[in-house]
């Protein structure tokens, strides 16, 4: 692919009196950078290549390029219309905390925004779930909340390995989120018919997102060899055929199912290494002790530096999620202390924070200043 950086210059004036200037482009893409804003220009191109190439070897080749927009995440102007500020925390009632990474604004007459993908992280897998909506916007399609979010969210699930994007789909928060979740028919008839256009509160906005991940999640493990168009028409003729709410929860409670679990965990054994690391990222969050098991039986065997750094730091991170007792606790000592301390990372920066988190363990800082900050070097080894 063919990668210019542009120089710096006067851009057209877009969005009322924002302005801003495009830094690199691509056949398929432009990022622009709002004037006087600091952001890391080659980290976002690093991103944005294997998630375009990501969403469209998917979903086919965007029509026309996509506008992607680098966001100061510290700056108040990076806030969607109506919305808090990319990377500010939000408290979702039932839910807890989450954060807004980025958002897609599709183009309209009356719209004072530029239209295209906004990004306040230059995480790859970010990058692909924005883009699947950009591309769906692109098709000039309209399609209901929960099968877009779903799609973005199980195909933007995964991690950047070696320049190359590695999907895996086992989304671990809406997963455990789910299985909490006590709704009525009429809630998930609600949340089902929603459409992006509609009002609706933060809540309603992620069990959308939880609910559509689920049933595409399923619809692909069943289908693998189907496009997600054939995915949308099938689940379609089921709920025309069952009802919209039976049929949603029929895919659902496949998703759920603790041995949908113990399957795709068996994808630790894959021969790719990026496609290992893929799955276990993200798995501290299913607050398993047999979860941990499985991770360190995967450590022990693990040749790959980096996959031993990534399953490591997931059993660290799921240690302080769920009781392991004793003998766990000895493994853990035993396997994943070791695994990070020798680990090695080839992105000098990721690797720095790996010397320094460990340190911060050791010195029992494990919630300290130091060790927050290393984890946040490290988001993409754990963070879905």
């Amino acid at each position: 692919m063919r990668l210019v950086l542009l120089a710096l210059g006067l851009a057209p004036l877009l969005g009322g009196c924002a302005s801003w200037t495009p830094v690199l482009r691509d056949d398929s893409w432009t990022l622009y950078v709002k004037d006087g804003e600091k952001v890391d220009v080659e980290r976002f191109g690093e991103a944005l290549e294997p998630a375009i190439a990501a969403v469209e070897e998917r979903m086919g080749a965007f029509a026309r390029p996509v506008r992607v927009h680098a966001l100061d995440p510290q700056s108040r102007d990076s806030a969607p219309p109506d919305g808090p500020a990319t990377g500010e925390l939000q408290m979702v009632p039932d839910i807890g905390p989450a954060r807004v990474r980025a958002y897609h604004v599709r183009s309209g007459i009356f719209s004072l925004e530029p239209s295209g993908v906004f990004l306040g992280t230059s995480d790859a897998g970010t990058a692909v779930h924005e883009l699947v909506h950009a591309r769906i916007a692109d098709l000039g399609l309209r399609l209901p909340l929960w099968f877009e979010e779903g799609l973005a969210s199980f195909w933007g699930d995964g991690v950047l390995h070696d320049g190359r994007w590695f999907g895996d789909g086992l989304a671990c928060w809406p997963l455990r989120e789910l299985r909490d979740l006590k709704a009525s028919d009429a809630e998930i008839e609600r949340w089902m018919k929603l459409e992006a256009t509609d009002e609706y509160d933060s809540r309603d906005n992620l069990v959308a997102h939880f609910l559509g991940w689920a049933i595409v999640f399923d619809l692909a493990r069943e289908h693998p060899d189907e496009d997600w168009r054939a995915w949308f028409e099938r689940f379609g003729r089921e709920a025309r055929e069952q009802g919209l709410v039976p049929a949603a929860r029929r895919r659902m409670a496949r998703t759920l199912d603790r041995e949908t679990e113990r399957l795709w965990l068996d994808r630790l054994g894959l021969e790719e290494a990026g496609a290992r690391m893929a799955l276990a990222k993200g798995l501290w969050k299913l607050r398993s002790p047999e979860v941990v098991d499985r991770m360190l039986d995967a450590l022990e065997r693990e040749q790959d530096p980096e996959v031993r750094v990534v399953l490591a730091l997931n059993v660290l991170l799921a240690s302080g999620e769920t009781r392991l007792g004793r003998t766990r606790w000895g493994r853990v000592g035993n396997v994943a202390f070791p695994a990070l301390r020798e680990g090695k990372l080839s992105d000098p920066r990721e690797q720095e924070a790996l010397v320094a988190l460990y340190d911060a363990m050791r010195r029992w800082d494990s919630r300290g200043r130091r060790s927050r900050d290393a984890l946040d070097g490290l988001s993409r080894l754990w963070e879905e």
